[in-house]
């Protein structure tokens, strides 16, 4: 177990119905989990034992929309439980950074308060995605190799704190991720399409 940083293409037309209703976030993480989407509308429209005193009732059918994806979009991928180790060999820190450089941990625009593993998800338009993208094009493996300091990393409590037991093999965990985020960033911006991210 533990947490896993998740990566999910999606366009800037199906991030704004999900900003509008956050709800929506399952009907992209969790397309083939109608299930997902009902729950959490479910939650949110609970009817409290005051208001059915006053007669209130609860929708008794819940609609399920579809996002109508486009070519590139609903592409999952995940980078384990390497995420703060990449942030911390791309920025030197353990979450802050300059922003879209800060995506991996505390970027974006959060998903309402719908929770899909740990926290809501967060969500990148496309813009973002390709100033991202220029960023990490520019980025080598030497150069995350180069930034990789597992004295530092457990010291500032980078997760998922085994750096310096496992030393070159950590390493080579982050780079090995750090290829599928290039990668999955990379077709995102090739499709013009934003991302989200989230732990779980």
């Amino acid at each position: 177990m533990g947490m896993c940083l998740a990566l999910h293409s999606v366009s800037d037309e199906n991030i704004k119905k999900i900003l509008e209703q956050p709800e929506l976030i399952w009907r992209l993480i969790a397309s083939d989990d109608p299930e997902a989407y009902e729950e959490a509308v479910r939650e949110k429209t609970k009817v409290g034992f005051i208001s059915k005193l006053f007669g209130k009732s609860a929708p008794k059918k819940i609609e399920i929309p579809d996002l109508n994806f486009i070519e590139g979009e609903n592409i999952d991928d995940d980078l384990d439980k390497s995420w703060q180790g990449i942030h911390f060999c791309l920025n030197g820190t353990a979450y802050d950074a300059e922003s879209p450089m800060d995506f991996i941990t505390v970027g974006g625009v959060v998903a309402g308060d719908i929770e899909v593993g740990y926290g809501p998800a967060r969500l990148f338009k496309s813009e973002i995605v390709n100033a991202i993208h220029a960023h990490l094009s520019e980025i080598s493996e030497a150069g995350i190799s180069a930034n990789y300091n597992p004295q530092k990393m457990d010291k500032l409590d980078i997760y998922p704190n085994i750096w310096e037991r496992d030393g070159d093999e950590g390493l080579e965990y982050i780079t090995a991720y750090f290829s599928n985020l290039k990668n999955f960033v990379a077709n995102c911006a090739k499709n013009n399409l934003g991302m989200a991210i989230y732990l779980c």
